[in-house]
This record gives C-alpha cells, structure tokens and sequence, in this order.
C-alpha cells in the first residue's frame, strides 16, 4: 500500500498540468469541444476567455512546480 501512496505524491503534478493545458487550449480557441454549438462556445469565450487565458497558464506552473516538488520541504 506504501507503493501506491509513493506513486501518487510522485506523480500528483500532472492533474493540474493536463488540466491546465486543457482550459488553456480552449480559452485561447486552439480546440472547441463543442463543435456542435459554436454560439455557446463563442458566448463561453466572451465570459470567462480572459480569465482562463490568465488561470491556465497559472495551473500548469503549479503543476510544474509540484512534479518537480520546489514546494516539498
């Protein structure tokens, strides 16, 4: 059971990082999960777009920063 909690606090980084990248593409219009309503998506862009193309980029830094464990004392 130590191996499995060794393992996630290694690893625990890259649920941010994927995530981060994820809502980054997307506020910056490089995907668009929603191909079937571009009129949501454009209406979803003009709400929150420029807060995500802020919170992204700040997401993948903590994810970053946790896989290379600066934070770990």
């Amino acid at each position: 059971m130590e191996e499995i909690f060794s393992a996630y606090d290694k690893w625990n980084g890259l649920i941010p990082l994927f995530g981060g990248i994820y809502v980054s593409l997307i506020a910056f219009k490089v995907i668009n999960p929603n191909k079937k309503n571009p009129e949501k998506m454009e209406i979803w862009h003009k709400r929150f777009g420029p807060m995500m193309k802020v919170i992204g980029p700040l997401v993948v830094l903590f994810g970053i920063i946790t896989l290379t464990g600066i934070l770990n004392t």
